[in-house]
């Protein structure tokens, strides 16, 4: 069984490889564990259990130094927001826990869509579908296996984005369909993800169900 707990820390692991390969760095302030991305200019806190002006403080500091764009708070349903709109924290979009077995991702068998193309990011542990028509970009999206996580085997996706003029074409399938056979082909049991309220409808029919709801709040800083 999948718990919101497996997708936040898998969420979590998924940031902390992107900060590490991109030039980021993770850090920790009281309780409170962040993620620098640079290529976004986000610093993110992931999940803490209790937002305190000793953990967020500092972190806003570093964000501002490092000319961040904005400053997101990713939490529980259940955690309280406490003083983040006094800092000037907005709430945000609302992720949608989402898991599946592996194999409801997997299409039944079939010639691979053309318009997919996979990269290995990372060997058996990231990948990167990517989405071209007429040899202009499309689409892309990513499958996330953390190397520790116990005995179970799962794997996220991540950042799926389908260029707007190429929304409903069953782009969006494709991408799931091929980073769903490449992360069962690496062994994981179950595919994991967090959707908007809007996308999960094309989830839904690749057999995804719901395991919980999480809330962001968001600080846009000063250009």
């Amino acid at each position: 069984m999948v718990t919101i707990a497996d997708c936040q820390r898998t969420q979590h692991a998924w940031f902390k490889a992107l900060a590490e390969a991109t030039g980021g760095r993770s850090f920790s302030t009281h309780r409170m564990e962040w993620v620098w991305l640079p290529e976004t200019r986000e610093m993110l806190c992931l999940f803490p259990t209790e937002i305190t002006e000793s953990g967020l403080l500092p972190a806003m500091a570093e964000a501002r130094r490092r000319g961040a764009a904005t400053v997101g708070i990713w939490l529980n349903a259940a955690v309280r927001e406490g003083i983040l709109p006094r800092h000037r924290f907005e709430r945000g979009w609302q992720p949608w826990w989402m898991t599946a077995p592996v194999d409801a991702g997997i299409p039944a068998e079939g010639p691979a869509d053309e318009r997919v193309t996979l990269t290995c990011v990372a060997e058996n542990q990231a990948w990167l579908a990517t989405a071209r028509l007429g040899g202009e970009w499309a689409g892309r999206a990513y499958a996330f296996m953390p190397p520790e996580q116990g005995g179970k085997h799962l794997a996220g996706i991540y950042d799926m984005e389908v260029a707007l003029d190429h929304r409903r074409t069953g782009l969006g399938t494709a991408l799931l369909d091929r980073l769903a056979v490449t992360a069962a082909i690496a062994g994981a049991e179950h595919l994991l993800l967090n959707a908007t309220p809007e996308g999960q409808r094309l989830y839904r029919t690749r057999g995804f169900e719901l395991v919980g709801k999480g809330q962001t709040w968001w600080h846009h800083l000063p250009h």
